[in-house]
């Protein structure tokens, strides 16, 4: 009787410290998401019906590439690079082709955010 009861709180201590972790691991996606969509609506100029959604695509991609890496038996290079084939496809759907070339130019670091000064 008193190994099942400290096993069910060991049990129990568990998956309390498993679901702490997870809303730790929600937060700071939220919190990057934020900051991120904000910084490239200043840049970019989308409507915030567009930033909106691009908060809820970029949130679940964040979730889904986390959830990817932390499969034990998947294939995860192969499932990420779907999931960012996925995020383009919708990225296009969000945003005018302009909006799109600058978002991808950003997002990959393809532009430099503070050119360089020339003397």
């Amino acid at each position: 009787m008193r190994n099942k009861i400290l096993l069910f709180t060991a049990l129990f201590a568990f998956i309390f410290n498993a679901s702490a972790q997870n809303s730790i691991v929600t937060d700071v996606f939220e919190e990057f998401v934020e900051n991120k969509i904000e910084r490239l609506q200043h840049l970019i100029g989308f409507d915030d019906n567009q930033a909106e959604e691009l908060k809820e695509l970029e949130l679940n991609f964040l979730h889904d590439v986390n959830a990817a890496e932390n499969c034990f038996l998947c294939r995860t290079k192969k499932r990420i690079k779907k999931l960012n084939r996925e995020r383009d496809k919708d990225l296009q759907r969000i945003l005018t082709r302009e909006q799109y070339i600058k978002y991808h130019a950003i997002d990959n670091n393809l532009l430099q955010k503070d050119p360089p000064i020339q003397v």
